[in-house]
């Protein structure tokens, strides 16, 4: 069992010279970096922002599985007005440690990562859907960060639609669309129309001087037989 030493028994050594050393580190360039207008180079390899091939994506959800923040989600997208088959992760960096555990489980080599590392945002609601996305081919991701070389997230801007369509805004200027139908493993349900009621049909009701004749014609005939 550790013992804590009480500080009576802490012998404290009085320095008029100590409070002064802080002054040399006046003259010494400062070590934070100022993020988004200063950088610095990744290492090799760097667990940075995932991406993801939708097409060998096999829904599998081991990624979702093994994540030990539960920063993964499944989601069923619809692209170019087709359901896609299989669900895709879906991931909150709002929870993400960024251990790439998902990454090496993936079983088709699907999802990956990048080393672009840098989102920063001005805090409002809209700004933070960009923590919370489905990953993009990495082949875009690689071209982004060749051409801009300051290792930022792709997406600048993440348009929400009331019908369920998302519009990925990337930083050259192009954009990604698709819709988000549902999440989970199995696929969601298809809403059934609801069944057309005919309306009834009215019957006639007959007018008094219709009613009038027809029982002349009654009697008539009755009268004759």
């Amino acid at each position: 069992m550790a013992r804590v030493v009480g500080e009576e028994k802490v012998k404290l050594k009085k320095s008029f010279v100590k409070p002064w050393m802080g002054i040399k580190y006046l003259f010494k360039k400062p070590v934070t970096i100022k993020i988004p207008f200063e950088k610095i180079e990744p290492a090799p390899k760097y667990r940075g922002f995932h991406t993801l091939d939708w097409k060998k994506c096999v829904g599998c959800n081991f990624c979702g599985q093994i994540c030990p923040a539960r920063a993964i989600e499944m989601t069923w997208l619809e692209v170019d007005g087709k359901m896609e088959k299989r669900p895709h992760p879906k991931v909150d960096y709002g929870r993400c440690t960024f251990c790439q555990f998902c990454v090496d489980v993936c079983p088709t080599g699907a999802l990956g990562f990048s080393e672009a590392y840098i989102l920063t945002t001005d805090g409002t609601e809209d700004a933070l859907e960009l923590f919370n996305w489905v990953p993009i081919h990495p082949d875009k991701v690689r071209e982004l960060n060749e051409k801009y070389g300051d290792y930022r997230f792709p997406v600048v801007r993440i348009e929400k639609k009331s019908d369920g369509t998302y519009i990925y805004h990337l930083r050259d200027g192009s954009k990604i669309e698709f819709k988000i139908l549902g999440y989970g493993i199995r696929p969601p349900k298809k809403p059934q129309p609801k069944p057309s009621q005919k309306p009834a049909e009215k019957k006639e009701t007959p007018k008094p001087a219709e009613k009038n004749k027809l029982s002349d014609e009654k009697a008539e005939v009755e009268r004759k037989e």
